[in-house]
């Protein structure tokens, strides 16, 4: 490790010779996290943007630090290839796989005061792509309304299923992670949490923070289970958006829809794509 600040270059040599082992996060094939001091971490890759970097820079300034922390992006830039290079502030700490009672009411008191942060404005933090297991794989939906939303869920929705629209007109914005897992927690001795990878993260009806769970329920253990039953529930009405959304989701991944108009002969019908895609 260095003792003292690196260049751009000296940053992209380093992360593209490390070993694996010394890697704190990430693998071979996907975005990597390496430490570079005592005080420096990077995380790297083709996935890492610079809306990534802004999404986290804005959680750190919209979030309550007594509840929760976020680790500090000091830089970003892009190699010759495209590859994304965010600089943050290393944290010292535990990423815990198997959680107990208490560290799961935690996190769910920590979600709960994301819902306390509202916006006028749906999307992502930093004004860029949506992300996520959520959204389509191409990383182009820009989201700016309630409806955008709808649209996106609905467009992967056929009639022939029978469960009709998603509706979320009822639904306040409130701040979401989108991809909480015990991956993205640190947790310190002293009782300080942080949260990290909010590349998913935004304004978005509270329920989407629940679809985040449920989709990846079963994948860490009991986690996420024990999680949503931590969680505040939800209204009636917002639990009657579940069924829809999920199809939706589902569709999305088993039939790959494109961007462009889909012919559809299972079901004798044409499905439109959203307007706000190309």
């Amino acid at each position: 490790m260095f003792q003292r600040e690196l260049s751009d270059d000296e940053v992209i040599e380093y992360c593209l010779s490390c070993d694996e082992s010394q890697l704190l996060g990430g693998g071979k094939y996907g975005n990597r996290i390496v430490r570079i001091s005592d005080t420096q971490v990077v995380k790297f890759g083709r996935g890492v943007s610079y809306y990534e970097a802004v999404n986290q820079q804005r959680a750190l300034e919209i979030v309550d630090p007594q509840i929760v922390k976020i680790p500090r992006v000091q830089r970003f830039f892009n190699d010759s290839d495209g590859w994304g290079y965010m600089v943050m502030e290393f944290i010292k700490g535990e990423i815990l796989q198997s959680l107990t009672k208490s560290h799961i009411e935690k996190v769910a008191i920590i979600l709960q005061h994301f819902s306390t942060i509202t916006s006028n404005v749906a999307g992502s933090l930093s004004g860029g792509p949506s992300t996520g297991l959520l959204w389509p794989e191409t990383n182009d939906l820009i989201i700016n309304s309630v409806s955008d939303i709808e649209d996106w869920f609905n467009s992967r929705l056929f009639p022939a299923q029978g469960l009709g629209q998603v509706t979320l007109q009822h639904c306040e914005l409130v701040l979401c992670h989108l991809d909480i897992s015990p991956r993205n927690i640190i947790w310190q001795d002293d009782g300080t949490v942080y949260f990290l990878d909010w590349a998913s993260a935004g304004f978005y009806p509270r329920l989407l923070e629940f679809v985040s769970q449920w989709i990846v329920e079963g994948k860490d253990g009991a986690f996420h289970t024990m999680l949503l039953q931590a969680m505040a529930p939800l209204s009636e009405v917002d639990m009657e958006q579940k069924a829809p959304i999920c199809q939706a989701l589902y569709n999305n991944q088993k039939y790959s829809l494109t961007l462009s108009t889909l012919l559809t002969r299972d079901w004798g019908y044409w499905v439109q794509s959203p307007i706000f895609l190309s």
